[in-house]
């Protein structure tokens, strides 16, 4: 039996199906606080603080590799075999959204790349128009993927109820959507997807995982607080 529909803070919907979307949101829901932490931390550095800037641009990484891991699979994998059901139902409505959540995409990268410059500038050198620029690319990417996971959670996830079953979509994320992972990359994983989620939704994820996950969140939470708190501060940890 499928579980009630996730429903994170900032997440715009939770469309009902077959399909348990508990990772999507996750993940979601991650890329948000990310953005969320990344602005703040902008802001609130002073420009010539190289070593507060390289933590963050060596943490940033760490966030783009994981946002562009979740979007080429989409790219790759969902999107096109939701065009090939939405065109053989010849459901044009359905089909425009799907080309919206690629162009999205495509929109995306070049503010992700130039946040990339911008923070390696800073890790190198006292630049003030790299700071406002990053301050300025960054408060566009909180808007502009905040415009995208809305998008793609009150509309492409609906198209995705209708058009997969929820055994088809668990041998998508087992086979398609899942990296394989080394130890090292896992206690990072785990609990940057943890982090900020209620208890009710950790303690979701934490089941689905079973006990592989959970030792490698047992194992990993401390010291990624550290390392978190470190990169934005406490209030971020």
């Amino acid at each position: 039996m499928t579980p009630a529909p996730l429903l994170l803070p900032g997440q715009a919907a939770a469309p009902d199906g077959p399909a348990d979307m508990t990772m999507m949101y996750v993940l979601h829901h991650a890329f948000r606080r990310d953005l969320r932490d990344f602005d703040r931390a902008a802001a609130t550095t002073a420009t010539g603080d190289g070593a507060r800037w390289t933590l963050l641009a060596q943490r940033w990484q760490r966030f783009t590799h994981e946002l562009h891991q979740h979007h080429a699979k989409e790219d790759e994998v969902l999107w096109p075999l939701l065009l090939e059901r939405v065109r053989a139902a010849s459901d044009a409505a359905s089909e425009r959204v799907l080309q919206e959540m690629e162009a999205e995409h495509a929109v995306l990268d070049p503010l992700l790349t130039a946040a990339t410059t911008e923070l390696e500038r800073l890790s190198h050198t006292d630049d003030q128009r790299a700071h406002d620029l990053l301050c300025d690319t960054l408060g566009d990417l909180v808007e502009v993927l905040g415009y995208h996971l809305a998008h793609e959670e009150s509309a492409a996830i609906a198209i995705l109820q209708r058009y997969v079953g929820g055994d088809e979509w668990e041998e998508l994320e087992r086979t398609r959507f899942r990296s394989k992972q080394s130890l090292a990359e896992a206690r990072f994983f785990v609990p940057w997807a943890l982090k900020g989620l209620p208890a009710h939704a950790e303690h979701r994820v934490l089941n689905l995982g079973g006990p592989p996950l959970r030792v490698v969140h047992a194992l990993s939470r401390r010291r990624f607080a550290a390392q978190e708190a470190e990169v934005f501060g406490p209030q971020a940890a």
